[in-house]
């Protein structure tokens, strides 16, 4: 029997989820939208794999698969998102993750990721090929100040520019000027794509 918890903070598509396995009699699914009970749940309960999303908020679904390691160092994350997946085949490289998966992906697609995972063996689409040509890994780490990371820690767990603001005691305007120079530094567009990187590159 293959356990899995699926992770998504909006019920409705946590549901849909779970009633693709509905018919798979050796897989046993266990859902949770409260993203801050994850870990309890996961210290009192063993799953072989989580599926879990990439964007929720006060934890995303990356820095939460970190987490989730460092608990159940041989958990299987595979991570399901609505972006383009091969913005984060560098997970997989890495093995911060051990699969990634399109919301769009079909119940086939899913269930092979699963069971290619339980396998340890990695199921991606033909362009992780052309991925792999064009990989490098960074020669000059960036390297952030400790307001930056304060800051980045801070939009990691949800908070407004108003609240930076109190945080920082500085004004909500210094806080756009201190973000539009952080995402320079990222070289990112949103404080999604900026908490994704960090993650990703061990900033936070």
């Amino acid at each position: 029997m293959i356990k899995i918890l699926i992770v998504d903070d909006h019920p409705i598509v946590l549901e849909g989820t779970k009633m693709l396995f509905l018919e798979i009699n050796d897989i046993e699914v266990d859902t949770e939208n409260d993203v801050a009970s994850v870990l309890e749940k996961v210290k009192t309960t063993f799953y072989d794999v989580y599926l879990i999303d990439i964007h929720m908020p006060v934890r995303n679904g990356i820095k939460l698969a970190r987490d989730i390691k460092k608990v159940a160092q041989n958990a299987i994350i595979i991570l399901y998102t609505g972006d383009d997946i091969s913005d984060y085949y560098p997970l997989v490289l890495e093995r911060k993750i051990e699969g990634i998966l399109a919301k769009t992906a079909s119940k086939e697609q899913i269930i092979r990721t699963i069971r290619s995972a339980m396998q340890r063996e990695v199921l991606l689409t033909q362009n992780f090929l052309d991925f792999l040509k064009t990989y490098d890994r960074p020669e000059n780490p960036i390297e952030l100040n400790a307001k930056e990371k304060l800051i980045l820690n801070l939009i990691s767990e949800g908070y407004t520019n108003f609240e930076i603001a109190k945080q920082l005691n500085v004004t909500q305007r210094t806080v756009e000027r201190y973000l539009t120079q952080l995402f320079r530094i990222l070289n990112v567009q949103s404080r999604n794509q900026a908490v994704d990187f960090a993650i990703e590159n061990n900033l936070l």
